[in-house]
C-alpha cells in the first residue's frame, strides 16, 4: 500500500512539472509569435480603397497643343492652314458610377478653350500669305476606364463625341482692319490615354494624351494633339 501511493505521488509531481513546463512553452511561443507579427503588421503598405471612387470628381488639365496643316473652306475658298503650337486647357466634372478591385468607370463632360496662332494661311495658287488665329471649345461627353484602382498607379483610357466650336481670324500683315472671321459648330469625336498617380483618397495627377478630331466637311477631318498635366478632386 506504501509503494502504490509513492508511486501515485511520484506520478503527480511528474504531472505538475509537465504541465507547468508546457505552459511555460506555449507562453514562450505566444510572445515570440506576437513579437515577430508586430514588425511585419507595421511595414504592410497602404493600400488605396477603390470604393473612394465612386461618386463625382471635378478634373483640370493644361499642355501644349499641336495642330498638322490642313485644309478648309470656311472663308469661302480653299486655304490651307499651318499652325504654330499651342495650349490646350480643360475642365472636366464627370462622374464614377463603377469601381472594383479591377477597374473604374465613369463619364464626364469636357470643357475648356485650345488655342493656336495661325502662322500662314495659303489660298490656293495664289501668293498672298495670311496669318490669325485658330480657338477651339470643345463640348464633349467622354467614358473613362481606369485599370486596377487599387493601386497608386493607375493607367486610364477614354473616349468621347460631341462638338467643337471653333472661332478662326485670318488677316494680312501690314493691312490693319482688313480681317476675315469665321464661327462654326462641327461634330468632332476624342481618344484619350494616360497614367494616374494616386496623392491620397481624394486627390489625383495624372499624365496623359488626347486627340481632337473635328470633322468641318464632308470627308475631311482636322486633328489637335494634346499633352496635358492634369489634377483631379473627388468629392
Amino acid at each position: 500500500m506504501s509503494i502504490f501511493r509513492n508511486s501515485m505521488t511520484r506520478l503527480a509531481s511528474v504531472v505538475k512539472t509537465g504541465a507547468a513546463s508546457g505552459i511555460a512553452i506555449f507562453a514562450a511561443s505566444a510572445l515570440q509569435a506576437q513579437v515577430a507579427v508586430a514588425p511585419l503588421y507595421a511595414a504592410t503598405p497602404y493600400a488605396a480603397d477603390s470604393s473612394k471612387d465612386l461618386g463625382f470628381y471635378f478634373n483640370s488639365g493644361l499642355g501644349p497643343s499641336f495642330m498638322p496643316d490642313f485644309q478648309s473652306s470656311r472663308f469661302g475658298f480653299p486655304v490651307n492652314f499651318h499652325m504654330d503650337t499651342g495650349v490646350r486647357l480643360s475642365l472636366t466634372p464627370g462622374y464614377n458610377f463603377l469601381a472594383t478591385s479591377r477597374l473604374t468607370l465613369g463619364g464626364e463632360f469636357e470643357t475648356g478653350v485650345i488655342y493656336n496662332r495661325v502662322s500662314q494661311v495659303l489660298e490656293a495658287n495664289s501668293p498672298i500669305s495670311l496669318q490669325g488665329d485658330y480657338y477651339q471649345v470643345p463640348m464633349l461627353a467622354n467614358l473613362v476606364l481606369k485599370i486596377n484602382p487599387d493601386s497608386s498607379v493607375v493607367p486610364y483610357i477614354g473616349v468621347g463625341g460631341g462638338g467643337d466650336c471653333s472661332f478662326a481670324r485670318i488677316d494680312k500683315p501690314g493691312f490693319p482692319g482688313c480681317e476675315t472671321h469665321s464661327d462654326r459648330i462641327d461634330p468632332a469625336v476624342q481618344g484619350m490615354c494616360g497614367v494616374s498617380f494616386r496623392l491620397n483618397a481624394r486627390t489625383d495627377v495624372s499624365l496623359g494624351y488626347k486627340y481632337l478630331a473635328a470633322f468641318p466637311d464632308q470627308g475631311k477631318y482636322i486633328g489637335t494633339h494634346s499633352v496635358m498635366a492634369n489634377f483631379t478632386m473627388k468629392f
